[in-house]
């Protein structure tokens, strides 16, 4: 049976189940869907939508709601998969600490993989090779090198975009040299 939605809303104020239920049956795909703005599976997706709904029905199954079911759930899911993307970011800064501490335990490790590094550089065409140095090495912003050069903005953007497909392989490499750089 179909209920509309302040139906729903007393018979979650009840403490009835048959509303979560019902509230659930009408809202989950459609809060699935919107999460996945955020994340980058469905199943992440599923996971944040399920909590919101247990979070809710928690919150509310003693006390009474009052508003629009589908404002609440939907920036509560919005909400949620920021919480989860900013727990990404954290761990990721947590990985490359430890990628910091363990990777390079000598000069010389660093040294033979800078030097990778720049042997990996050195094939890149000649072009991307300066427009990357001038970016990542150089601290330059896209225009500035564009005048630099005297080329495109969206040149510039095309031959960084070359030189870091070419160097994805050694990128983990790179973050670490750049941050022994401005330590």
């Amino acid at each position: 049976m179909k209920y509309r939605e302040d139906q729903i809303l007393d018979l979650i104020n009840s403490g009835n189940h048959e509303g979560l239920k019902c509230l659930f049956d009408s809202y989950y795909k459609p809060l699935c869907v919107f999460a996945m703005n955020f994340l980058d599976s469905f199943e992440e997706a599923e996971d944040v939508v399920q909590d919101v709904f247990v979070k809710f029905w928690e919150q509310f199954s003693c006390r009474h709601f009052e508003g629009s079911f589908k404002a609440y759930l939907f920036s509560s899911v919005q909400y949620a998969c920021v919480r989860e993307l900013k727990k990404r970011i954290k761990y990721n800064f947590q990985s490359l600490e430890c990628l910091t501490d363990h990777a390079i335990n000598t000069e010389e490790d660093f040294t033979a993989e800078y030097q990778k590094l720049y042997t990996e550089l050195s094939h890149l065409p000649k072009q991307c090779r300066k427009v990357f140095e001038l970016i990542v090495l150089h601290d330059m912003k896209y225009k500035e090198v564009a005048d630099f050069l005297g080329i495109s903005v969206n040149t510039v953007k095309t031959h960084f975009a070359r030189a870091l497909k070419q160097l994805r392989g050694s990128l983990d490499l790179l973050v670490l040299i750049l941050l022994f750089n401005f330590s």
